[in-house]
């Protein structure tokens, strides 16, 4: 199948992909997360390992993105009360050690679900310190109000206070309430950065609840002259990049209800 727009119909707003050059998608049977798009205007080296510099970049540019992609899709797709971080202290818990502070997350959760909040959705996130060596955790969180939440006496930039999530036992926390999906979809994808693919290759770069949505795109064809006669008076937002490596020019757009 080809197309050189994808549309994501979010629960507020619309985000729209437009390329200049079609797009080849070739769906998975099994895993439509795992759909492999590919440019024909790229060279056969690209797709082996005799990639020149440029195209070994270009991979872990798309490597990148489509993490980010994925990401935001979960963000955008559902409505979420709190945005947490939940750090560690090293005196109990090395911080260092990915697999352990990811087996304490996912006992933290688990235990959570369990008890207090059966229908608790999250979206989480690793961040590696500027050490390269550290990590703590980024969140997104709905339907928990098992949670226990204390007033830290603080507030951020924005004057909005600041929580402390009483559950945690691993080291420290901080919480606020989400007033702003499509914001917060773009500020938690900051998080996935090109060391941090590096760092974690061949290990989970997010973690989501079995219960979050995921909103599936609708594909076309279309050249950007109609496309902005259609939807001019519905954009919200509009952003281009080139990527000369492989001939082709990105846009992306918001657009309003």
């Amino acid at each position: 199948m080809e197309y050189n727009i994808r549309m994501y119909d979010y629960p507020i707003g619309k985000h729209v992909t437009l390329y200049k050059r079609t797009i080849t998608r070739k769906e998975s049977s099994t895993n439509t997360e795992n759909e492999e798009e590919t440019n024909k205007h790229f060279t056969k080296s690209y797709k082996n390992e005799e990639r020149t510099t440029d195209e070994e970049n270009h991979c872990i540019k798309v490597s990148l993105s489509a993490t980010k992609n994925r990401i935001y899709n979960i963000a955008r797709s559902n409505t979420w009360d709190w945005f947490i971080t939940l750090t560690f202290d090293r005196n109990i818990t090395d911080s260092s050690d990915y697999d352990m502070i990811v087996y304490r997350l996912k006992i933290f959760l688990n235990k959570l679900q369990q008890r207090s909040c059966p229908n608790l959705k999250y979206l989480i996130v690793p961040e590696l310190h500027k050490d390269n060596e550290h990590y703590h955790f980024h969140g997104l969180l709905s339907d928990c109000d098992g949670l226990q939440f204390s007033f830290s006496g603080r507030q951020d930039k924005k004057g909005n206070p600041i929580f402390n999530i009483l559950n945690w036992k691993w080291g420290f926390t901080t919480a606020t309430r989400v007033t702003d999906t499509q914001r917060v979809s773009s500020y938690i994808t900051k998080y996935i950065t090109k060391e941090s693919q590096i760092f974690l290759k061949e290990k989970n770069r997010y973690y989501c609840s079995r219960n979050i949505e995921r909103t599936k795109p609708e594909y076309g064809v279309i050249d950007q002259d109609t496309f902005l006669e259609i939807y001019r008076k519905d954009i919200t937002y509009a952003k281009s990049i080139s990527i000369e490596v492989a001939n082709q020019q990105i846009s992306y757009f918001e657009l309003s209800d």
